[in-house]
């Protein structure tokens, strides 16, 4: 699917949009949200298989978050067995799963060039030490601070590139019927050409996000629901669905 470029004030228009889709259902949200978090707290206490069992499962799950916000646009009544969606259709739930695999992959890649570089900075590091070699501590340090900056930005980049796969990629495959590897390839270019509403909209996500944390962090009940709406409000203008979705949400 082809994306189209939009203005940099979208991004607060998409946070806009979430919180009226949000409103409507609000009680609803909220209980979806509150399973959601049952279920990755569960997952994250099952040693080593719930590690491996949260991605995969997560973009099922976030399909079906997304599935609800597309029934509320269509005029339909948000219920909290949409959260479960992406298990019920079979034909999406397999590139879902397959998303949540990419997305590991990703992350184990980050993890393994963090070990290669410590590794290796340790080797280095007695190599160095040897008072033949002439080299000071200074330089050593200067040495390491410079590898610590370039693994942060390729660790950083890495995992730029593993949100703008996944940000489109989910709703491209669960409400748009794509498998996922070209669900990936889109979502990267829709991000590219959009990097600026989407920053905007980063930005006041995290100042939202340090808001909802004051009052005991009650405010993320809202605030979650509210940005999963935002993102599917995103992704409707992003790819201009021909839905009635973008009307209807700035009524």
């Amino acid at each position: 699917m082809n994306a189209i470029r939009v203005d940099a004030g979208r991004g607060w228009g998409w946070i806009t949009e979430g919180w009226r889709l949000f409103a409507r259902a609000p009680g609803v949200w909220i209980v979806i949200l509150l399973i959601y978090s049952g279920i990755s707290v569960v997952l994250s206490l099952i040693p080593l298989i719930g590690m491996l069992a949260y991605p995969l499962l997560s973009p099922v799950l976030t399909g079906g978050v997304l599935y609800g916000a597309d029934k509320q646009a269509r005029g339909e009544t948000l219920e909290i067995g949409d959260l479960f969606r992406g298990f019920q259709d079979q034909g999406r739930m397999g590139p879902l799963v397959i998303l949540g695999l990419i997305s590991l992959a990703g992350y184990m890649l980050m993890g393994l060039i963090l070990m290669v570089f410590v590794g290796g900075g340790i080797a280095t590091g007695i190599v160095l030490d040897d008072p033949g070699q002439g080299i000071t501590p200074e330089m050593i340090e200067g040495l390491f601070g410079v590898g610590f900056m370039v693994l942060m930005l390729v660790e950083l980049t890495l995992w730029a590139v593993i949100m703008m796969a996944m940000l489109y990629a989910i709703p491209l495959v669960m409400l748009g019927r794509q498998d996922a590897w070209p669900a990936v390839q889109d979502s990267i270019a829709a991000c590219w050409i959009n990097m600026l509403p989407l920053l905007v909209f980063g930005l006041m996500g995290l100042v939202l996000a340090m808001i909802a944390a004051i009052p005991f962090g009650l405010g993320f009940l809202i605030l979650w629901p509210v940005m999963a709406c935002a993102v599917y409000a995103s992704y409707r203008e992003v790819f201009a669905e021909p839905t009635p979705t973008r009307v209807t949400l700035r009524k």
